[in-house]
């Protein structure tokens, strides 16, 4: 009886040991390879649940080293300099960060035009303080470029723009709209609004959009409300 005891418990240590040696189990979400997001282009190294990578942001003027790690839900949590601690969720080819407070979203490949909700590209509903009834604009952004149409409360087109997205105090695409010149399109963190600023000197004018779907969006020092 001792003897068939001896030989069970070592047979279960042994094979206990062989799991322990086999081979790694690896998480199922891959976020290796380059990825085309609202704030620049970045490339993750994945080794394991570990996940490095380096961006390039938009502008030309600054990048992002990111180290995170993958945890048991699947999410990625990463440490940063600029764009401080958040976290990502993985859906297939595109990701975007869990954080209400701040957007970063992307999809895989080189210079690929972003899904709706993620930077600039979506329908986004335009007002005024001084404007009721402003109509609406309608962008896509591929990369940093973003164009896109606007519209009026009838839902005519009269104007189309061409922006870049640059870094500046926050992030903002700055480019131009054919019927007016000079437009920038001054987003909040959480991509929920941005100002539309035709002013080269900055004056507040308090025109503004919101993404369809949203009742309202904070834009630093004022409400954007439709």
């Amino acid at each position: 009886m001792k003897n068939k005891r001896f030989v069970f418990y070592l047979s279960l240590i042994l094979n206990l040991w062989l799991v322990s040696c086999g081979p790694a189990i690896l998480p199922a979400q891959n976020y290796a390879g380059t990825w085309t997001t609202n704030l620049g282009t970045i490339n993750f190294v994945q080794d394991g649940y570990n996940l490095k990578g380096l961006m390039e942001g938009y502008g030309g003027f600054w990048s992002e080293i990111f180290n995170g790690a993958i945890n048991e839900q699947g999410i990625a949590d990463f440490e940063t300099e600029v764009l401080g601690n958040f976290s990502l969720k993985l859906d297939g080819d595109t990701f975007k960060s869990t954080s209400s407070d701040l957007s970063f979203c992307g999809i895989r490949g080189e210079y690929m035009e972003l899904p709706t909700g993620c930077g600039f590209s979506g329908k986004w509903i335009a007002t005024s303080k001084f404007l009721k009834n402003e109509g609406y604009l309608v962008l896509t952004q591929i990369g940093p470029s973003v164009t896109g149409d606007l519209y009026n409360a009838l839902g005519d087109k009269y104007s189309t723009f061409e922006g870049t997205v640059e870094w500046g105090k926050g992030w903002r695409a700055n480019g131009i709209a054919t019927q007016r010149g000079n437009l920038s399109l001054q987003v909040n963190a959480a991509e929920t609004g941005f100002e539309l600023n035709y002013d080269e000197s900055g004056n507040p004018n308090q025109l503004c959009a919101i993404r369809e779907g949203l009742e309202s969006a904070y834009l630093s020092y004022f409400t954007c409300k439709p």
